[in-house]
């Protein structure tokens, strides 16, 4: 049943990517109005807390009985959908501090969405029949602490970063990763993934032009290297992944997942003919996006979960093999194909290593190339 707070939260749901998105036809303050939405969010759980409401969902699932007074406050991010309101809240205050650029609020109102609508579970703060508290001794989780500095962190810092990465500093650039790879440790949220997999493959892809620059002849032979052998890399990778369910188990079901992220692929790179062909290599750059956003945009699509880790090594490397093939004379084959190679092998021996060692610092090790700078550009077709 609908309460206060999953009455407001819907409206954040509605009308934040509406005043984002519409920056320039709203008021100077609109981009303090998502702050004021999820402050009055908290302030509605601090009221159901401080009176213990019985009726209350979340207060229900997490509150122990032990716990009363001021001591209650501190529960108010608890559990899955409460870390998120926390991250929101993060999220929203630095969305109020930062100077308003248009293109920011376009990544800032698609990570909304996704937080806000397939983060949260719309039940988490629902008004239930009176239940009684559990009797579980008190547990305080560090997370809640750490979720809204998170949320400040994405809007203030990784945004920004993202959106300026080809003028962004080394410490800075280290600093957003460091912040994508502790959200990806804390909770493995597809959005995490997202923004992560983002700056990796503006990265690489920035490194590489700014290395071999373009390619006067054999363009389109890279161009269909980038799309086929990134759906070759996608179907292994997710295979192996899943592979606990049994390979040809999970082949056939994971067919959905891969056709998801090859159609949100394809309509990425057709994005160059509506005017989206600013960056290097426009139609790999848009078919990259496009299958970095397909798992965060369906996360519920059976096997999805799998393609994170692929997907990330995939967009680092994709843009330096697709270089190989192209008219380039001060390559040599013999170096050509020692690149190819190692840069295909880097997919399979990541997937072995994730059964031994922690996701996150496999993360960290195919990140550390990226964070090299390039000083000068190779002019290699003169």
């Amino acid at each position: 049943m609908a309460n206060a707070t999953t009455l407001v939260l819907t409206i954040a749901l509605l009308l934040v990517p509406v005043l984002l998105l519409a920056r320039d036809w709203m008021p100077a303050w609109s981009h303090k109005v998502p702050f004021a939405i999820i402050s009055l969010v908290v302030l509605l759980r601090i009221h159901a807390f401080w009176t213990i409401n019985l009726t209350d969902a979340q207060v229900v699932g997490y509150l122990p009985d032990d716990v009363s007074g001021m001591a209650t406050i501190l529960h108010i991010f608890d559990g899955p959908s409460g870390l998120i309101l926390g991250l929101l809240l993060g999220f929203s205050a630095g969305l109020a501090l930062a100077e308003p650029n248009p293109i920011e609020h376009r990544w800032a109102t698609l990570c909304w969405i996704l937080l806000l609508g397939w983060g949260m579970d719309s039940d988490a703060f629902a008004a239930i029949a009176s239940t009684p508290l559990t009797n579980h001794p008190s547990i305080l989780n560090w997370y809640s602490l750490v979720y809204p500095f998170l949320g400040l962190g994405l809007s203030l810092l990784v945004i920004p970063t993202l959106v300026n990465i080809g003028t962004a500093s080394t410490p800075r650039l280290v600093a957003a990763i460091s912040l994508c790879i502790l959200f990806l440790d804390l909770s493995s949220n597809p959005v995490a993934w997202m923004l992560l997999c983002l700056v990796a493959h503006r990265l690489s892809s920035l490194r590489i032009h700014t290395s071999r620059d373009i390619a006067s002849h054999r363009r389109w032979l890279g161009l269909m290297t980038t799309f086929f052998l990134s759906a070759v890399l996608l179907i292994i990778g997710l295979s192996w992944s899943s592979m606990s369910d049994g390979i040809w188990i999970s082949l056939w079901p994971s067919r959905l997942a891969i056709g998801w992220i090859l159609l949100c692929g394809i309509g990425g790179a057709i994005t160059p003919i509506m005017g989206f062909d600013a960056n290097p290599r426009p139609e790999a750059w848009g078919f990259h996006t496009g299958i970095i956003l397909a798992p965060a945009l369906m996360p519920g699509i059976a096997l999805i979960q799998h393609t994170q880790l692929p997907i990330l090594i995939i967009a680092i490397v994709m843009p330096i093999i697709a270089t190989l093939p192209e008219y380039r004379p001060s390559i040599d084959w013999k170096r050509r194909g020692l690149e190819a190679f190692l840069l295909t092998s880097i997919l399979p021996f990541s997937l072995i290593l994730s059964d031994i060692i922690p996701v996150s610092l496999i993360v960290v090790t195919v990140l550390l190339p990226l964070l090299i700078k390039f000083e000068h550009s190779v002019g290699e077709e003169e």
